[in-house]
């Protein structure tokens, strides 16, 4: 898509230190003891701290790329013992059980596969090698992945309210339960930029900025400090919400700490999600990033063709679900338009802005089968 803008508000980069351990095998553990180790690793210290609104297009009218993704899948794997979803969704997308996202920062592909514990996370599960963020800095990714549309955002401001449909205000209206989780995050529905500490940053939070979400106490009070999501895994699938959000801090997302610290996190939560029953009976877990780093390439939603420029990066995408073989690799071209166009197909909604455009590839193949 053409690149709206230009960078304003951009933060510099970190260094990103290089971890030379290799994520080893672990003890059979409960979900109450998983849960206490993501407690303690998203408690670490040594962190420092609009355009016009997008129209709801119906469902089933949007065409897909007509080559079908592939599914490789290493000889050796050993398929999870956990039960994949058996309902359908839209578009060969299973309807979830529980669907959980996460969003991490500033780190293209090819640097994220350099760190020892995301390049193992990448191959203990699934992962999209050719999959682009639409635009920088964070923001507008933020915004895309909740609405299909950027609105025209090219900075990280913190007052662009958008008066449009997004996720949040269709899961609500469809009765599927949902809770958007941000470390850091005082209590709910804060709505302020920053938390005093610096370790949440609204930037991060797409739904704080949709007038629906903040002037509905309902919606609001969905946005929660990462801690209660904690609490949630260990009480039991019934308690979980269907949809979940998940942002970490400043620190564990990669964007003010290393990118070792922050695979240290992830490799905790992606542990203490897969330990949970919420995740096991047919959930699904999606960790993507927000932006690549001095990478402008893109997806040209119309066509599904990659583009040199307009675009956010090529990062990586993994997918930890039940029934998917460790090491399965999916080629095909994605970006963050995919992810919200595959939890509209999974949950029945109407497709947003340019999720329903004919170059937006749902995520289809990584159930396929191959």
């Amino acid at each position: 898509m053409a690149r709206q803008g230009q960078l304003h508000g951009r933060e510099p980069s970190h260094g990103r230190e290089r971890s030379r351990r290799q994520v080893g095998h672990r003890r059979p553990v409960t979900v109450a003891t998983v849960a206490a180790v993501a407690v303690a690793l998203v408690s670490v210290a040594g962190c420092r701290t609009g355009g016009p609104a997008s129209s709801t297009r119906p469902s089933g009218h949007a065409g897909i790329p007509s080559s079908s993704p592939k599914a490789t899948t290493p000889t050796s794997a050993v398929p999870s013992t956990s039960s994949p979803a058996s309902a359908m969704g839209r578009e060969g997308v299973p309807a979830f059980s529980h669907l959980f996202v996460v969003v991490m920062e500033n780190l293209g592909a090819t640097g994220a596969m350099s760190v020892p514990s995301l390049a193992a996370l990448a191959g203990r599960y699934a992962r999209a090698p050719a999959w682009y963020a639409v635009s920088h800095p964070s923001l507008p990714n933020y915004l895309a992945l909740a609405a299909g549309s950027t609105f025209g955002v090219s900075s990280d401001c913190t007052d662009c309210y958008q008066s449009a449909p997004n996720l949040a205000s269709q899961l609500a209206a469809a009765g599927v339960s949902w809770g958007a989780y941000f470390e850091g995050m005082p209590s709910s529905c804060f709505l302020g930029p920053q938390s005093p500490d610096g370790s949440y940053a609204a930037k991060h939070d797409p739904f704080r900025y949709f007038t629906d979400v903040r002037s509905t106490p309902g919606l609001c009070a969905q946005l929660q400090p990462l801690t209660a999501l904690t609490a949630a895994l260990g009480a039991g699938p019934a308690v979980v919400p269907r949809f979940v959000w998940v942002t970490p801090s400043m620190c564990h997302s990669g964007h003010d700490c290393s990118a070792t610290v922050a695979g240290a996190w992830l490799t905790g939560f992606v542990a203490a999600v897969t330990a949970s029953p919420a995740w096991g009976q047919g959930g699904a877990l999606v960790v993507t990033w927000d932006e690549g780093e001095g990478d402008d390439s893109g997806v040209d939603p119309a066509s599904g063709a990659v583009t040199g420029s307009g675009g956010g990066g090529r990062v990586l995408t993994l997918v930890v679900a039940p029934g998917i073989a460790p090491g399965t690799v999916v080629d095909g071209v994605y970006d963050h338009y995919s992810l919200l166009r595959t939890v509209e197909d999974a949950f029945g909604l109407p497709l947003l802005g340019e999720a329903a455009a004919p170059g937006t590839r749902p995520m289809s193949a990584f159930w396929a089968g191959g």
